[in-house]
């Protein structure tokens, strides 16, 4: 089922099959390495889960995001456009679409990137904070990802010896992309 939600734009369910996953792992990836150039490491937030309603966000039957909506707690864990559909207001149409069917104020979680505090702000959204044992599993993805890239990684050239290789790293993010995913359609 898709929502209209202007001309040409739509937002239309996650569905558990081969073809949307791996749309979904391609985005996730995207959004993994886009985040990773921004902040030198793992963005949180989970793409698909059994507490979350994922939902792609559609220009003229072409995918050009996903959000992920944490429906326990009425927050949104991750909302991506692809650089090409950017500057639409696609998220903007999306979290709306949201708010209408909100029981309450909807909230999205943190950290932002800049793009997700303008969000925010814009749509008066409230800020949901991860949970201690979030963080504590986040910072342990963390530590984990970034000891296995120092393990295994062979670059004689490091810009930052307390820091993992980035193109080792990138590759690592690939890899945790298709795991998420993958772990979730089996």
């Amino acid at each position: 089922m898709a929502v209209q939600l202007g001309n040409g734009v739509t937002l239309e369910g996650f569905r558990l099959n081969a073809e949307d996953g791996s749309v979904l792992k391609a985005m996730y990836t995207d959004y993994l390495l886009e985040e990773f150039q921004r902040i030198d490491e793992l963005a949180f937030g989970n793409p698909v889960a059994p507490y979350l309603i994922t939902m792609f966000i559609k220009v003229d039957d072409e995918h050009a995001g996903f959000l992920s909506l944490d429906r326990h707690n009425n927050a949104v864990e991750i909302i991506y456009v692809k650089p090409d559909y950017r500057h639409r207001s696609l998220a903007t149409l999306a979290l709306q679409e949201m708010m209408r069917h909100s029981p309450t104020k909807l909230a999205l979680k943190t950290p932002l990137s800049p793009g997700g505090e303008a969000l925010a702000t814009q749509l008066d959204l409230g800020l949901e904070h991860n949970f201690p044992h979030e963080e504590a599993r986040n910072q342990e993805a963390l530590r984990t990802m970034a000891a296995g890239v120092r393990a295994t990684c062979r670059h004689a050239t490091r810009r930052n010896p307390l820091k993992p290789c980035p193109r080792c790293y990138q590759i690592a993010l690939r890899r945790y992309a298709s795991r998420v995913i993958d772990t979730f359609l089996q």
